[in-house]
Formats: C-alpha cells, sequence, structure tokens
C-alpha cells in the first residue's frame, strides 16, 4: 500500500513541474524527435539500397544525370541531412533541404508514372515533422555552431 502511495506522490510531483522543467521536457522531445525521424530516414535509406537494382532502373533522371547517378546524390545528400538532424548540427538548414527532398517526391507523385499514392503520403508526413523541426530547431541538446564561436570553442 506504501508503494502505491508513493507512486501517486511522483506522478503528483511529475505534472506539478516549473517552467523550466517544462521547458527542459520540450527540449528533451526536440531531442526525441530528432533522433526519432533521422533513424528512420536512415531506415529508409537502407530499404532503398537493399532494392537498388528495382530504384535504379525506375529513378527519375534529375539535373540532366543518369538514374543511378541522381539516385546516389539524391541517397548521400539524404544520409548527410539526417545525420546532421540526428546530431542537431544546422538542424533548421538540414530540415528545410529535407522539405525539399520530400516536396520533390510528392511532386514526382503526381507525375505519370511516379511514386505510388502510399510513398506520397509517407514524405508528406516526413514534411511536417520536417517543418516541426525548422520551427523548432535543434532545442537545447544540439551543436549550435554560432553559440560554440561566441563561447571560443571552434576558434
Amino acid at each position: 500500500m506504501e508503494l502505491l502511495i508513493d507512486i501517486i506522490e511522483d506522478m503528483g510531483r511529475f505534472f506539478r513541474r516549473k517552467e523550466n522543467d517544462v521547458r527542459s521536457m520540450s527540449d528533451v522531445a526536440v531531442l526525441f524527435l530528432r533522433l526519432f525521424i533521422g533513424g528512420v530516414v536512415l531506415l529508409h535509406i537502407i530499404g532503398k539500397l537493399q532494392t537498388y537494382d528495382n530504384v535504379v532502373l525506375t529513378y527519375r533522371h534529375i539535373l540532366g544525370f543518369d538514374g543511378a547517378t541522381s539516385f546516389a546524390i539524391v541517397t548521400i545528400l539524404e544520409g548527410l541531412f539526417a545525420a546532421m538532424i540526428m546530431i542537431g548540427v544546422a538542424t533548421r538548414f538540414a530540415a528545410s533541404m529535407m522539405i525539399i527532398v520530400s516536396a520533390m517526391a510528392i511532386a514526382e507523385a503526381l507525375l505519370p508514372g511516379g511514386l505510388p499514392t502510399d510513398h506520397a503520403k509517407l514524405y508528406f508526413v516526413y514534411m511536417g515533422i520536417y517543418m516541426t523541426l525548422v520551427i523548432s530547431g535543434g532545442g537545447r541538446f544540439s551543436f549550435q555552431v554560432p553559440v560554440l564561436i561566441r563561447k571560443n570553442v571552434l576558434k
């Protein structure tokens, strides 16, 4: 019985947080979101690489490159931006670039013979998560380069 009372008291303390605690919890939420979407994108890339032969045959030609080169460029950039988001380096920039990649994928779904609509819906959800990261930034648990330069860490 005492254990149950202790658990209820701990829950009460958890929900009666001060403003600083709420702010730190939102930073933890942004950290989780960054790690989650970065991991999802990396798993998405691994899935595409596992079916490389099929993907390359149907991949669109971007900027005059053939399908294999376009696929390689997009995959490398997606991986780089996902890693930047997970680490927290230039989170807003990386999320903005991923919004552009997602918008291109959605636009490709609108073309005849493009992506299936299920893939387009997935990229639309990705775009919403990236927009949240553009608005929130990397949070407290990120490498903020201008702050590090001001503190003479990177000089």
